[in-house]
C-alpha cells in the first residue's frame, strides 16, 4: 500500500507539472505581447521546456503508470482509463516533438528577425494545439478519477 501511494503521488505530481506548464504557456505570451523584448526569450524557453520539463514529466507519468498497473490486482493494461492515459502520453510526446518544439523555435526566430506577422500566425496556429493538448490532459485526469471503464 505504501509503495502504491508513493507511486501515485509521484504520478499525480508529474501530471500536475504537465498540466500546470500548459496553463502557464497559454497565459504568459498574452501578458508579454509579441512586440516585447521578452517574447523571443519566452519562446526559446518554451522550446527548452520540452527537455527540462515535458520529457521528464512524460517519462515519470509513463513509468509510474506502468508500475501502478503492475502493482494492481484490479486494473490491467486493457482497462479503459489506463489506455486513455497511455494514449495521452503518446499524443503529448508527438505534439511536443512535432509541433511545440519546432514552432516555439520558429516563433522566436520570426520575432528575432522582426517578422511579427509570421510570429503571430505561428502563435495562433500553435495555440490551438496547446488547447488540444491541455484538454487531452484534463480529460485524462477525469478518466483516471472516474476510473472510466471500470
Amino acid at each position: 500500500m505504501l509503495y502504491r501511494n508513493i507511486l501515485l503521488v509521484i504520478h499525480i505530481a508529474a501530471v500536475g507539472a504537465w498540466f500546470g506548464a500548459n496553463i502557464v504557456q497559454a497565459i504568459v505570451p498574452g501578458l508579454i505581447g509579441p512586440e516585447s523584448a521578452a517574447a523571443s526569450a519566452w519562446f526559446r524557453v518554451t522550446e527548452k521546456m520540452a527537455k527540462s520539463l515535458y520529457i521528464p514529466a512524460g517519462v515519470t507519468i509513463l513509468v509510474t503508470g506502468i508500475l501502478l498497473v503492475l502493482n494492481s490486482e484490479v486494473y490491467g493494461f486493457g482497462t479503459m482509463f489506463v489506455s486513455i492515459g497511455f494514449l495521452a502520453v503518446i499524443v503529448g510526446a508527438v505534439l511536443g516533438s512535432v509541433v511545440f518544439g519546432p514552432r516555439s523555435r520558429a516563433i522566436a526566430d520570426a520575432l528575432d528577425s522582426g517578422d511579427v506577422t509570421l510570429a503571430n500566425r505561428l502563435r495562433a496556429n500553435t495555440g490551438g494545439f496547446g488547447v488540444l493538448d491541455t484538454l487531452i490532459v484534463l480529460f485524462t485526469i477525469f478518466a483516471m478519477v472516474a476510473k472510466l471503464g471500470v
